[in-house]
């Protein structure tokens, strides 16, 4: 699954759960669905960002001595 699914997957697990949260009028709506889209596709790259950062600094620290 690519990093859009999953947002979008996430969003429907959100609109789901709060439905009155959703616009009446379709255009507004939309609006809302792109921006949220796009703040929680920005934290899903900045938190998978930092996950292989990390992984990748204990790799070559020698912590990671299993992956050798």
């Amino acid at each position: 699954m690519d990093k859009d699914m999953v947002v979008v997957e996430y969003l429907k697990v959100y609109f789901n759960s709060h439905p009155d949260k959703v616009p009446e009028d379709p255009e507004k709506a939309f609006e809302m669905f792109q921006k949220m889209h796009k703040k929680y596709k920005g934290k899903f790259l900045e938190d998978f960002k930092q996950k292989s950062e990390k992984f990748v600094d204990q790799f070559f620290d020698g912590k990671g001595s299993k992956y050798r």
